[in-house]
C-alpha cells in the first residue's frame, strides 16, 4: 500500500481521539480506527522485545546449522538402516537421528519466512526435543542393561521392544504437546489502529489471544500445568536419569578395563585363541560404551543449563516472584545461544560415530565410496596361502577346486568383502 492510499484510508477511518483513549484506559490492546472496535481479547503478536537479535540468529545462523543437521542425521539414519547394522542400540541411535533432524527441519519454514524474509504469519512450529530427550534415556538404559545383565537384555532390549518403546515415547510426547495447539488463536490484522496514546499507525500483523478452552480453564492453571509437566516430565526427570545412567556406564567401563587387565595377566596359562577372542569382544563392547557415554555427556552439557533455567522460570512464575535474571535481554540471549549449541551438537554426533565405530566407518565407505574401494576390497578378499588347507593348495596348483573347497573360498570372499566382519558387529550393538 503506497503513501497516497494510506493517507486516503486514514481519512476514511477518522475517529475521535477520545474513543481510542477510553479503549486503552479500560485495558484494550488497540483500537481499530476503521471499525471503531476496541480489541480487548487479542493483541498483536510480538515474539519478543529483541527481534533484531532473533532475526540475526534464527534468520541467518539457524538455516546454515539446519543444513549440517539434516545432512549429518540423514547419513546416520541411512548407515544405521543397513541390514547388517540393525541392532537394539543402533535402532535407538537411528530414531534419535530422525528426531534430531525434525528438531531443526520442522521449525525451518517458519523461521525462514518470519526471520529471514522478515514476513509475519501464523506460527506453526513443532518441537521434537521431548522425543530426543527420552530416546537418549532409552539408549543409555539399553546399553547399561546389555553390560550389567547381558542375558536378560537380549529379551528386554529386543528390536521389537525398542520399536514399541520408541512408539510410546513419540505418542506420549505428542500428547503432552497438544495443549500448545489450543492455547492461542491467531488472526491476521491489516488496517489503521491506535496502539498508544494519540498514535494512529497502519499495521499488517498477526493477532493472538487465548482460546475459549484456556479462558474456561483459566490461563494461570492452564500454563502452570503445561509448563510444569514439560519441565518435570521432559526435562528434569530424563536429565536426572541420564546423569545416573551415565555414571553407571562409566563405572561399568572401569570394571571392564579391570577385567581386561586380569585376562592379560592370566593369558600365559590360558588358551591364547580363546583369550584373544574374549579380549577383543570386551574391547569392542567397551569402545561402544565409551562412545555412548560421550554422546550422552554432550547431550547433558547442552541441555542441563536450559533445564535449570526452565525450572527456575516455572518456580518464579508460579509463585509470582521477580528476578532480574529473568528480565531484560538475558533470557532471550540465553535461549538463543543454548538452542544454537543444541543444534550444533547434532552434526558432532556424526563425527563421533565415524571416529569411534569401525563398523559405522566401513558401512559409510561401502555406501558412498564403492568405486574407490572396489579394487582394495577385491585384493583384501584374496586369502593368504597359509589360510588355505594343504589339500586345497595342491588342487589349486593342479588347476581346480572341489565344490567344498570352492564353497570355503567363496565364504572367505564374502566375509572379507562384508564391511562388518564377525566381531565388528558388536561395535554398535
Amino acid at each position: 500500500m503506497n503513501n497516497l492510499t494510506k493517507r486516503t484510508a486514514s481519512q476514511e477511518c477518522l475517529i475521535s481521539n477520545k474513543s481510542a483513549l477510553e479503549c486503552l484506559n479500560i485495558g484494550g490492546f488497540f483500537y481499530d480506527a476503521c471499525t471503531g472496535h476496541c480489541e480487548r481479547d487479542s493483541s498483536f503478536l510480538r515474539l519478543s522485545q529483541h527481534l533484531q537479535l532473533e532475526h540475526l540468529v534464527y534468520g541467518y545462523l539457524f538455516p546454515i546449522l539446519v543444513i549440517f543437521v539434516v545432512v549429518a542425521n540423514l547419513l546416520v539414519a541411512l548407515v544405521l538402516s543397513q541390514k547388517h547394522m540393525i541392532s537394539p542400540t543402533n535402532l535407538v541411535l537411528k530414531y534419535m537421528a530422525i528426531a534430531d533432524l525434525c528438531v531443526g527441519l520442522f521449525p525451518l519454514p517458519w523461521n525462514f519466512y518470519y526471520h529471514t524474509l522478515r514476513c509475519i504469519l501464523n506460527m506453526n512450529k513443532k518441537n521434537f526435543n521431548c522425543v530426543a530427550m527420552w530416546l537418549t534415556v532409552l539408549l543409555a538404559g539399553q546399553r547399561y542393561l546389555s553390560i550389567r545383565h547381558p542375558m536378560n537384555s537380549r529379551h528386554l532390549c529386543s528390536l521389537r521392544n525398542v520399536r514399541i518403546a520408541t512408539f510410546l515415547i513419540t505418542i506420549v510426547s505428542i500428547f503432552c504437546g497438544l495443549p500448545k495447539f489450543v492455547d492461542y488463536y491467531y488472526n491476521v490484522y491489516e488496517g489503521w489502529a491506535f496502539v498508544d496514546s494519540g498514535h494512529l499507525i497502519y499495521l499488517k500483523s498477526c493477532l493472538s489471544g487465548y482460546t475459549f478452552f484456556v479462558k474456561f480453564v483459566g490461563s494461570n492453571a492452564f500454563f502452570n500445568a503445561y509448563f510444569w509437566t514439560r519441565v518435570v516430565g521432559f526435562i528434569l526427570v530424563p536429565s536426572f536419569l541420564l546423569i545416573c545412567l551415565n555414571a553407571l556406564l562409566i563405572k561399568s567401563i572401569r570394571k571392564a578395563q579391570q577385567r581386561k587387565k586380569r585376562l592379560l595377566m592370566l593369558s600365559i596359562l590360558g588358551d591364547k585363541r580363546n583369550r584373544d577372542s574374549t579380549i577383543h569382544r570386551q574391547t569392542s563392547d567397551n569402545n561402544t560404551s565409551v562412545m555412548l557415554v560421550i554422546i550422552v555427556s554432550i547431550f547433558l552439557i547442552v541441555n542441563l543449563p536450559q533445564a535449570l533455567f526452565m525450572a527456575m522460570l516455572c518456580v518464579y512464575n508460579t509463585l509470582g516472584l521477580s528476578n532480574r535474571l529473568l528480565e531484560g535481554v538475558f533470557p532471550i540471549t540465553f535461549l538463543l545461544v543454548n538452542n544454537m549449541l543444541v543444534m550444533a551438537t547434532y552434526p558432532i554426533n556424526f563425527g563421533i560415530y565415524c571416529f569411534m565405530s569401525s563398523s559405522f566407518r566401513d558401512t559409510f565407505r561401502m555406501l558412498f565410496c564403492r568405486n574407490r574401494n572396489n579394487n582394495k576390497q577385491f585384493v583384501d578378499a584374496i586369502p593368504h596361502p597359509s589360510q588355505i588347507p594343504t589339500e586345497s593348495r595342491r588342487l589349486i596348483s593342479m588347476g581346480g577346486l572341489p565344490s567344498e573347497s570352492k564353497g570355503i573360498s567363496s565364504s572367505l570372499v564374502r566375509r572379507s568383502t562384508d564391511p562388518i566382519g564377525g566381531h565388528n558387529n558388536r561395535n554398535l550393538r
